[in-house]
């Protein structure tokens, strides 16, 4: 149990920060003057650490990059990461078009749905149509 403790806490600690940034939209102005800029700063610290927490609990080692050799099957995860961005993006706009949640929030997790499908298209190809 002590080895997942790592990615629990980084993975609580990137809920409250994505709870924040996606429902409550609080920042603080910061330097710069602006809480919009502030919420987005706190919105990529919340993505980095759930990121983070994600793959120390898939791959059971510290790391960023999810090598393909590190998929049991690449091809398989690679459409359901995609299938999975492309709901996510598609949910936030519906979503986001007709809320009063903070706009920074949809924002983020359009970051987030772009970025599944391009690892999920990496994987495709890396293992159908370019492995060689």
């Amino acid at each position: 149990m002590e080895e997942d403790a790592p990615w629990v806490g980084m993975g609580v600690f990137g809920l409250v920060f994505m709870v924040d940034v996606l429902i409550i939209g609080w920042a603080p102005d910061g330097p710069w003057d602006d809480d919009s800029f502030s919420l987005g700063v706190l919105g990529m610290i919340g993505v980095a650490a759930l990121y983070l927490s994600w793959y120390r609990w898939r791959f059971k080692q510290k790391g960023v990059v999810p090598w393909l050799r590190l998929w049991k099957d690449a091809r398989t995860s690679g459409v359901n990461v995609t299938i999975i961005g492309v709901v996510v993006m598609l949910s936030t706009w519906s979503l986001y078009a007709s809320s009063s949640l903070p706009p920074a929030g949809g924002l983020i997790l359009n970051l987030i749905g772009a970025l599944m499908v391009l690892q999920g298209a990496y994987a495709i190809l890396s293992s159908g149509y370019l492995s060689d």
